[in-house]
């Protein structure tokens, strides 16, 4: 797909203009977070957003937000409202990682096709769109 919604992401190097992919990871369905951002005309994988911690229990909208630039990706899921960081964390060696409830029908938004394929795998219903939001017009009667 050569067009997709994209959000900014801002990060210690700089701000990059980034697409949302969503997958499952296939070995206990836990849900995947990813970015892309384009590079010449193509879409590559930019960074994880999650981690997967298989021996952690979570709900299909649940996940473990990646070490690497934790702080920064925090940040974009709160100013996208991308989803809610919770008071959970998850432990995997010597890491500590944040878990957070994702919006699945937010994260529809920018990859329908893969969060219907991550419900599909998890055995869940797929979000239903939210409503747009459209401003009000001034509708005067006319004379």
């Amino acid at each position: 797909m050569d067009t997709k919604k994209t959000l900014r992401y801002n990060w210690e190097f700089g701000r990059e203009t980034v697409a949302i992919r969503v997958s499952s990871y296939r070995n206990n369905g836990n849900l995947y977070v990813g970015l892309c951002h384009k590079e010449g005309r193509e879409w590559e994988d930019f960074g994880d957003v999650t981690i997967n911690l298989p021996y952690q229990f979570l709900e299909p909208n649940e996940a473990f937000i990646t070490g690497n630039f934790t702080k920064d990706m925090l940040h974009f899921i709160k100013e996208h409202k991308l989803g809610k960081v919770l008071n959970e964390t998850g432990r995997s060696g010597y890491a500590t990682y944040q878990k957070v409830a994702f919006d699945l029908a937010r994260l529809a938004e920018f990859d329908p096709e893969g969060v219907a394929e991550h419900c599909r795998f998890a055995g869940i219903e797929v979000p239903k769109e939210k409503p747009q939001k459209t401003k009000k017009q001034n509708r005067g009667e006319e004379r």
